[in-house]
């Protein structure tokens, strides 16, 4: 049987169920959403903090000594290269791709 999201936890006694239906994962889950609903701002910054953090520690592109630039044939302006892995990066990609051999070095 699948816990519902409007349990009474943690005031037990006032629970319609016999036994308890939560396990310690939603229970834990619960509680979570309960402390998001409260300050969802709070939360919301929180969110932001974490996506510039990674942002930071990945490596880019442009520091990155196996990486060159190369000229277009058909357009003016340059492409990407990384010479390691002999792949073109997309220009839309603002850190390195996720195929990056260095990505995994940051424990990302």
């Amino acid at each position: 049987m699948r816990a519902t999201k409007d349990c009474a936890y943690p005031d037990c006694e006032a629970c319609q169920h016999p036994d308890c239906i939560m396990s310690e994962t939603d229970i834990t889950a619960l509680l979570k959403r309960r402390r998001r609903q409260e300050d969802p701002e709070a939360y919301r910054q929180k969110q932001r903090d974490y996506r510039s953090r990674i942002k930071a520690t990945l490596p880019h592109c442009d520091g990155c000594e196996s990486c060159v630039l190369v000229r277009k044939e058909k357009q003016d302006g340059y492409r990407r290269l990384c010479i390691a892995d002999m792949r073109l990066i997309e220009q839309k990609v603002a850190n390195s791709p996720q195929w990056c051999r260095k990505r995994g070095q940051n424990g990302t």
